[in-house]
């Protein structure tokens, strides 16, 4: 009787469509023609609905499940969309990215209706941001990331005794060079840091503008100099004629390894600066008065 009654509640419903649509769109993910776009985006996007889903847990007792029929006639028109459009198979990394968005707007106008959408404005702006990848990535190559990342890790090699030369975009040793180009710019490496720290800061309330700032910021420094160190390394083993570990550390599970390196540090740093509770200093310890 306790699961009949819960099936009528117009909240099990919704939170099954979620589930549904988001084992939808990882399926699309993972069948999709591009190796390089699922390996970039799957990850990621595991990640990001894991939050969302926590996001929407914790404010469950919380949100206003009232929709008018506009409302629930826009939403569920935007889901019966997203269906149609899935049936095809779709391998656009831009259908693919709007997906999730268009999804939360749908169940958000189908649970809250036009006036109830604001409840719903972090799970929009964390899939919103990944939506306009295409754009992030303009603006970093606006600022010439790969003669960044190549100075980057030249310093590096120079500073650990190196004999290294920069020649433009390549890194020149002795017995080897390595040319910084594409994904060796760190331009996924950064993007991805920055969807992580937006997440940290919208499911962590700090205390200032200031930080939240500083966050966003070092997620994406902590991005760019992990890549840096792996250009550094791959141009090591291309000197010491280390082609199979070399092709390990580029294209294998050996740039994931670095991408959680990235995040392992990005999380240390959150933790010793924000999230961590002082000591408590009692009266013990301070000096007597008498």
């Amino acid at each position: 009787m306790d699961l009949i009654k819960r099936l009528h509640k117009p909240a099990s419903w919704l939170l099954g469509t979620m589930a549904a649509m988001m084992a939808l769109h990882l399926t699309l993910l993972s069948r999709t023609g591009d190796p390089e776009l699922a390996q970039e985006l799957f990850a990621t996007y595991i990640l990001l609905w894991f939050a969302v889903g926590f996001l929407v847990w914790e404010r469950r007792h919380t949100l206003v499940l009232e929709s008018g029929a506009i409302g629930g006639a826009i939403g569920g028109g935007l889901l019966l969309g997203l269906l149609w459009l899935s049936s095809a198979l779709p391998t656009s990394g831009s259908f693919l990215r709007g997906f999730p968005v268009v999804m939360v707007l749908g169940l958000g106008l189908l649970a809250s209706g036009v006036r109830g959408l604001h409840q719903y404005w972090k799970e929009l702006c964390i899939f919103g941001l990944l939506t306009f990848n295409p754009l992030l990535k303009l603006g970093l190559d606006l600022i010439n990331l790969p003669k960044l990342t190549a100075n980057a890790a030249a310093f590096m090699l120079w500073y650990t005794g190196f004999d290294v030369r920069l020649d433009g975009l390549s890194l020149l040793l002795p017995t080897g060079r390595v040319d910084v180009y594409g994904a060796c710019s760190g331009v996924s490496s950064m993007l991805q840091m920055l969807y992580i720290a937006v997440l940290f800061v919208m499911m962590f309330s700090l205390r200032s503008v200031v930080q939240q700032a500083l966050a966003v910021l070092l997620a994406v420094l902590i991005g760019f100099l992990v890549n840096a160190a792996r250009v550094a390394l791959m141009a090591v083993l291309v000197a010491f004629s280390q082609k199979n570990a070399f092709d390990y550390w580029h294209t294998g599970d050996g740039s994931l390894i670095f991408a959680a390196i990235a995040v392992g540090l990005f999380g240390v740093f959150c933790w010793l600066a924000f999230l961590r509770t002082p000591p408590a200093v009692s009266d013990a310890g301070n000096p007597s008065n008498g």
